[in-house]
């Protein structure tokens, strides 16, 4: 399964409106975005980054119970 922080998002340049293509493990390893383009970017705080450390690994736990819920599910479900 792919991880969360894998997944792509698009930042609109605020200079020039083109997309900046990043992924959230970019942002939380990066301190900055920056437009292939143009040369301007994102830049993103510390606690910001935190902060969506913290959202993402609450994330990637809930998925993972998720997951767990339904094959338990699954395994004590009755046979038709």
């Amino acid at each position: 399964m792919k991880k969360f922080v894998d997944e792509k998002a698009n930042l609109l340049c605020p200079k020039c409106k083109k997309d900046i293509e990043v992924s959230y493990k970019d942002i939380l390893t990066h301190k900055e975005a920056i437009c292939k383009k143009c040369g301007s970017g994102h830049k993103f705080s510390s606690s910001d980054r935190s902060s969506l450390r913290s959202a993402v690994s609450n994330y990637e736990r809930a998925q993972d119970n998720f997951g767990n819920a339904m094959q338990k599910l699954i395994k004590g479900a009755d046979v038709l």
